[in-house]
């Protein structure tokens, strides 16, 4: 996902190894071991990481109550020379305005930074930015966020209402803001901005409740992404339905879905409360929980 604190970062540039690093507060880059300091402006910075051609830095500021500011996104040569910086815009829900809160960054592309901006604890917004321009390239909301290996792509889980009652945040799986998984009985993919009518309800009980339950895998050949899914019901209390209510019918499968919506589910008897995925090969992923790991074969 996007959502990863990343320091350090190294990468082979001919014969020699450059890693940049935020040392608190300040911006390094190493080359074959040798420390450079790249920043001295006090500023708390964090996400250092190397651009796509080896030869940029992007980080990103970090605002406090000591130090207040609007977040930018700083890119510097390895000279340590400013090239650029910017605001990410939101705009997923108007009106625009620059992001609150960076909570990551990434390189997009050879003159594309994507950040993702925190809105509530249920969701963030994904902004992709042309670094020559300025313009946003992508806006996506939800969290989650995970780029395919070919960089052609974004997979995430899509919005939901916070503080909802559970039936109202079953999970769903997006790519870019299309919804291909899970889908109504019949459907295919379709572009759409809120949670798909795939939840059943019968009197005080609502059933086919989705929980994701780990981050989003991309298949090596950026083909299929793969994710732990649980499903369950959860019976309310009273008829408002936004009190109290219990869960059961707990049932929990590796899900494993292409563009096109088509899946196949790997029952999984025992999960935890949460759990992560790794791609082995195109037909295997590793299941790590609680230090267990265990393979499993994917059609």
């Amino acid at each position: 996902m996007l959502r990863k604190l990343i320091l350090t970062l190294p990468w082979v540039l001919g014969a020699a190894t450059v890693e940049v690093e935020v040392r608190d507060p300040e911006v390094w880059v190493i080359l074959d071991g040798q420390p450079k300091q790249l920043t001295r402006d006090g500023r708390s910075k964090l996400g250092a990481v190397l651009s796509l051609s080896r030869d940029r830095v992007a980080y990103y500021e970090i605002c406090t109550q000591k130090d207040p500011c609007t977040p930018s996104v700083v890119v510097l040569d390895l000279e340590g020379n400013r090239v650029k910086s910017f605001h990410p815009m939101i705009g997923a829900a108007p009106p625009a305005a620059p992001c609150a809160s960076i909570l990551s960054i990434e390189w997009a592309g050879p003159d594309a930074i994507a950040a993702e901006c925190h809105i509530n604890p249920s969701l963030s917004e994904y902004v992709e930015t042309k670094i020559s321009t300025g313009q946003a390239t992508r806006d996506l909301l939800g969290y989650e966020f995970t780029r395919s290996p070919d960089g052609k792509r974004v997979a995430h889980v899509g919005w939901i209402p916070h503080f909802a009652p559970p039936f109202a945040k079953s999970n769903y799986l997006q790519i870019e803001s299309t919804t291909i998984y899970p889908l109504p009985r019949g459907k295919h993919p379709v572009a759409q901005a809120n949670p798909p009518d795939v939840v059943r309800n019968k009197g005080l009980t609502y059933s086919g409740i989705h929980d994701f339950r780990s981050g989003l895998a991309w298949s090596p050949d950026s083909q299929r992404v793969a994710l732990i899914d649980c499903t369950y019901d959860w019976t309310a209390e009273d008829q408002s339905a936004n009190g109290g209510g219990k869960d059961s019918n707990q049932r929990c499968s590796i899900a494993v879905v292409a563009p096109s919506g088509r899946f196949a589910l790997i029952p999984l008897p025992d999960v935890p409360a949460r759990a992560s995925v790794v791609w082995l090969n195109s037909h295997q992923i590793s299941l790590s929980a609680q230090g267990v790991v265990r393979n499993v074969e994917i059609p």
